[in-house]
């Protein structure tokens, strides 16, 4: 009986100890054929995510060819939680190496996503905050950019006036960061006065009719700040409505970009953060990868299980012309101005 007792002792701390502080860390170098990397998405209902989803895909291949990657495998779940929930388990079940999530919610993937990192695999939050701690998050400074917007808007101003916001998607992570970096920017200047706040969906379609609403609703709107893709939206919704354009923001959409440039002889003038859609997710699975061979991010770069990424790509009246030109000799028609980090930079983020 001691001895069987013995043996159970021995086999519970040997199971302990491989969840003890787990965090799907694995063991250092790529096993035969390469990893397993599943991608939880959830929205897919317009271009910035489908380019998205391209620019992962390029990755992968290249993580592939270089035998570190055996398979991608990638999910959408659309606006529905639980759907999201469920895919997650589902990768949980077949046992990945890493799980990158573009999550629905900051708090209720939480506990499913925590389960994850428990059963040994990797986890990287990206492009959409959580509020775990016990999980890794490759995140865009989402709230620095949109508060520069929303500063180069008021200042354009002239400190004072009446001023919309066009918001993304109500509840999204991402679209609520972006909001806390609006509002900030909003409390230093006590003569702007915001007439409201209203959501544009990261669809350039519904945000011109969401601001065609708010269009009818104010007969006297100073500026605009809006989030991706809908500078333009805000452009053509005013022109709709026969009035004058307010001061406003650019945004990396290769449409605006075209009419920056058609109409900055007559005056037209802006500023943008070029959001790209590969600069997160690329990192991300750069990242993961690099995390499941054994290697260690720099401590310094850390916040906790954060990597903060800021945007860097900076789009002025002098160099849209040129942004456009390099966009269009990289990428064709793709609608979005990207930012893909090169190998080196990602090996930089690394001991």
């Amino acid at each position: 009986m001691k001895k069987f007792l013995l043996v159970l002792l021995i086999f519970c701390f040997g199971v302990s100890m491989g969840f003890a502080g787990g965090g799907g860390k694995k063991k250092a170098g790529a096993p035969e054929g390469g990893f397993v990397i599943a991608f939880s998405n959830s929205f897919i209902t317009h271009s910035w995510r489908t380019q998205m989803i391209n620019d992962l895909q390029k990755a992968a291949e290249y993580y592939k060819g270089q035998g570190l990657l055996k398979d991608l495998l990638i999910q959408h779940s659309g606006p529905d939680l639980d759907l999201q929930i469920s895919q997650i388990r589902n990768f949980i079940n077949i046992g990945v190496d890493a799980l990158i999530c573009d999550p629905l919610s900051n708090t209720a993937l939480n506990p499913i996503l925590e389960e994850a990192a428990d059963a040994g695999i990797l986890v990287i939050v990206t492009d959409e905050p959580v509020t775990s701690t016990e999980v890794y998050q490759v995140m865009p400074t989402h709230d620095v950019w949109m508060e520069k917007l929303a500063r180069y808007v008021f200042d354009r101003m002239g400190g004072k006036g009446d001023v919309v916001y066009l918001s993304g998607i109500d509840g999204a992570p991402a679209s609520d960061m972006r909001d806390e970096g609006f509002y900030r920017a909003l409390k230093d200047y006590p003569d702007i006065n915001l007439l409201t706040q209203a959501f544009g969906w990261w669809d350039p379609s519904r945000a011109q009719q969401t601001m065609a609403d708010v269009l009818a609703a104010y007969p006297k709107i100073d500026g605009v700040v809006s989030q991706d893709g809908q500078c333009l939206s805000v452009i053509r919704a005013f022109q709709a409505a026969n009035r004058s354009l307010p001061v406003l923001n650019g945004s990396g959409f290769r449409p605006f970009f075209e009419y920056w440039v058609e109409n900055l002889d007559k005056g037209f003038t802006s500023y943008a953060i070029a959001n790209g859609p590969g600069f997160a997710i690329t990192c991300s699975i750069g990242v993961a990868v690099r995390l499941l061979e054994g290697k260690e991010i720099k401590p310094e770069l850390l916040d906790g299980k954060v990597l903060h990424l800021d945007h860097k790509n900076i789009i002025t009246d002098d160099n849209v012309k040129e942004q456009l030109a390099e966009h269009v000799r990289l990428r064709g028609v793709e609608e979005y101005i990207d930012e893909i980090w090169t190998q080196e930079r990602l090996d930089a983020l690394f001991k």
